[in-house]
This record gives C-alpha cells, structure tokens and sequence, in this order.
C-alpha cells in the first residue's frame, strides 16, 4: 500500500489467488507516484477469515470502511475475476466512491444454477479432501500456454494460490455462487471504464464473455491481452501495465 492522498487505485484480486498477483502493478505505480491500495479477501494472504459466511455485498462493506479508515474518498478499482464482482456491488451501493473502473477477465452475470451446483460440490469435496485439487485445476484452467511454459511464473502462481485457506476457500465459493446479476447495471454506470479480457482465456471467461460489460457501458474501452488468460496482471504484466497507466493519467489528468 502507497496512499498519502485521498484517493487511489484499488486492487481487487481474483480467486483463488491475493493481491500478491498484482505486485508488478504495485512497481509501476511507485515509479510513477501514483498512489495505491490492495486488499486480500477473508482466508486470502494476509487476512483471517470472517467468522461466517459472507456475501459480496458484505465484502464490499468491508472494503469500503478499510478505505475510509485510510482516509481514501475517491479509487479507481482494478478487478480481477471476483474483484469485478466487488466493483459492481460498489457502483449499486457507493459510486460516489468512483472515479473509473478497470473490469479485468470477469463477467456481469450470476452463476447459472449449473454453475452454483459445480461450486457447492467443489466446496463438498474441499471439505472431504482439502485444497490441493482446486489449485491444480485452477493452475490449469487459468493460464495461457505462454505461461504454463515459464515455471518460474508457474511455481509463483502456485505459491500465492496455496496461501489461501480451506475455510477461506470454502466462504468465497459461497459467496461467488450466490452473487446477484449485474448485467443491469451496465448502462447505469457513467465513470470511465476500461475492460481487459485475456486472449487465451477459453475455460473461465473468454473474451467475448468479458467484452459483453464494455458493449453494455457507454464509451468503455476493450483490450484483449495476448499470451494471457484469466490473470493479464500477472501473466502479461508489460503490455498489461501500458494500458493501465494510460487509463489511470487519463481519468485523473
């Protein structure tokens, strides 16, 4: 975290991982004295669990008074995945809170009820079996091959999802099965947006699925990242990183 202002670029990590993904964001920034703030969600890094089950609505309560604890007023939030879901329950319920949004591999609608029934028996068999078969399918179902083929970022990846806790794992799931629909939102939303899809994203959210939150918000930007997936921050943080510092001057020129 870098805040000596009353605004900042807010980090939202993707599941199952924490803000660690985005520490190549976190150089760039500082290089650029731009302040920043990253959370990790409950049994995520560095932060205990909730003791109960929690929703996105909640979470996002949470992230706001953490921000306000900080004296920050005004972010402009970058969400991967889960953290798109966070940014939308923060526009229903706080937009004064926004100055722009940057939506990375995530989707405006809810779980189909096909989905829900894949998370609820993923969270059964974590419960029988623990952890270790999610980060593998996650490993797998996340990356591009450009990535699947540099170990070293493989083994980080790794390292960073094994971090998480089963319970942790177990309350996220929960909430991401029972998360509202926010296709309707779309056209409400009057901040500049920028909406970055991986290009070799086929197993979580393909670039048309992402591309559907830019088509529904008025004058927002598409990207599709090559050589990444579902995690562009952490996959192809050169070219991932241009793009991001580009949005951010122009919002706050």
């Amino acid at each position: 975290m870098r805040v000596y202002t009353g605004k900042a670029v807010l980090f939202l990590h993707a599941f199952p991982l924490n803000s660690k993904m985005y520490e190549e964001q976190f150089k760039l920034l500082e290089k650029e004295d731009i302040p920043y703030i990253a959370v990790d969600y409950p049994g995520f890094g560095g932060e205990r669990n909730f003791p109960a089950d929690y929703s996105i609505e909640t979470l996002t309560d949470v992230i706001i008074d953490t921000l306000r604890r900080y004296g920050i007023n005004r972010v402009i939030p970058v969400g991967d995945s889960m953290g798109g879901y966070i940014m939308f329950q923060m526009w229903r319920k706080y937009p004064d809170v926004v100055d722009g949004f940057v939506f990375v591999s995530t989707r405006a609608e809810a779980d189909s009820e096909e989905a829900k029934k894949t998370r609820y028996a993923t969270i059964d068999r974590i419960e029988k079996e623990g952890k270790d078969f999610l980060i593998e399918f996650m490993l797998d179902a996340q990356t591009s091959p450009a990535t699947k083929k540099d170990s070293k970022k493989m083994e980080k990846l790794k390292c960073i999802m094994e971090e998480a806790c089963e319970e942790g794992i177990i309350k996220a799931l929960k909430a991401l099965a029972e998360r509202p629909d926010n296709t309707g939102l779309l056209n409400t939303i009057t901040v500049p947006s920028l909406v970055v899809a991986g290009k070799d994203d086929e197993k979580v959210t393909p670039p048309d699925v992402v591309k559907k939150i830019a088509d529904g918000i008025k004058n927002a930007e598409f990207v599709e990242i090559e050589n990444s997936a579902h995690l562009p921050p952490f996959e192809a943080p050169d070219r991932f990183n241009s793009v991001l510092i580009e949005f951010i001057k122009e919002v706050w020129r």
